[in-house]
C-alpha cells in the first residue's frame, strides 16, 4: 500500500527541495542524492545517476527565466563547457568503477564542505563589472582547468556543479554575479546532460523518480526564487547547514 504513494512522495519532496535550493541559491543535487538513498532506498550509484536527471529537468526551467532576462553569456558558457563535458564523462566513469564506500566518502566530504559554506558569515565582495565576456588568456586557462574539475564532480556526485561554476566565473574571470549564476545554469544543462547519458549507459538512472523529482523541483524553484526576493535567508542558511552536517554524519555512519 505504501509503495503506491512513493511516486507522489517523490513529487512532493522534489517540490520541497526545489523551493529550498532556489531560496538558498544552491543546486538540488546535494539533497536529491541523500533523499533517494535514505527515503527511497537507492544505492549510491543509482542515486547519483537519478539525481542528475532531476537536476537537468530543474535547470531547464531556470534557463528559460535567465534567458528571458538576458543574464546568460552563451559564448563564455560554451567555452568553459569545452572542459566541463570531458570532466563529466570521466566523472561518470569514475562513479561506475569506484566502490560504493568511496563514493559515499566523497559525497560526505562534499556535504561537510557545503555545510561550512552555509554556516560561515557571508562576505560581501565587490566585483568589477565588465562589458563583455572575454577574460585574459591566463584567466580562461585557469577557469577551464577548474571547469574540468567541476564537470568531474558533477557527474561523479550527482550534483549540478553550480556551487563550483559560479565561484569560478566570479573569482577567476571577474564576471558579475548575476551573469555568473545565469551562465552557470546554462552550463549545468550541458554538463548534466553529458553525465546523465553516461549514467544511463551504466544503468544508474531510474527514469520515473528522476522525472518526478525534477518536475517537483522545477515548480519549487519558481516558488523559492520568489520567496528569496522578499526575505533574508541568514537563519535558514544556518539551519540548512546543520541539516547538511546531520546528513553527512548519516552518510559517514553508512560507509
Amino acid at each position: 500500500m505504501i509503495a503506491e504513494y512513493l511516486p507522489l512522495l517523490a513529487l512532493m519532496l522534489g517540490l520541497a527541495i526545489g523551493t529550498l535550493a532556489a531560496f538558498l541559491g544552491i543546486g538540488g543535487g546535494v539533497l536529491f542524492v541523500p533523499t533517494l538513498m535514505f527515503v527511497f532506498g537507492f544505492n549510491v550509484k543509482n542515486a547519483i545517476g537519478t539525481s542528475l536527471m532531476a537536476v537537468l529537468i530543474t535547470c531547464f526551467s531556470s534557463v528559460a527565466v535567465y534567458a528571458k532576462h538576458k543574464k546568460i553569456w552563451y559564448r563564455l558558457g560554451i567555452i568553459l563547457e569545452g572542459a566541463s563535458v570531458p570532466g563529466a564523462f570521466f566523472g561518470a566513469y569514475f562513479a561506475y568503477i569506484a566502490p560504493e564506500y568511496v563514493l559515499r566518502a566523497i559525497f560526505t566530504l562534499f556535504l561537510f564542505f557545503m555545510a561550512i559554506n552555509m554556516l560561515r558569515k557571508e562576505k560581501h565582495i565587490r566585483i568589477a563589472e565588465r562589458d563583455n565576456d572575454n577574460g585574459s588568456r591566463k584567466e580562461i586557462i585557469h577557469a577551464l582547468a577548474l571547469s574540468f574539475i567541476a564537470g568531474f564532480l558533477s557527474a561523479s556526485l550527482g550534483i549540478g556543479g553550480g556551487v563550483l561554476k559560479v565561484p569560478i566565473m566570479v573569482m577567476s574571470l571577474n564576471i558579475p554575479i548575476h551573469y555568473a549564476v545565469g551562465t552557470s545554469v546554462f552550463m549545468i544543462v550541458i554538463t548534466a546532460s553529458a553525465g546523465l547519458i553516461q549514467h544511463m549507459l551504466y544503468g544508474h538512472v531510474n527514469m520515473l523518480y528522476g522525472i518526478l523529482l525534477g518536475i517537483g523541483s522545477s515548480i519549487g524553484a519558481q516558488i523559492g526564487a520568489r520567496i528569496s526576493l522578499r526575505t533574508k535567508p541568514i537563519v535558514l542558511r544556518r539551519v540548512f547547514g546543520v541539516l547538511l552536517i546531520v546528513l553527512g554524519m548519516r552518510m559517514l555512519m553508512a560507509i
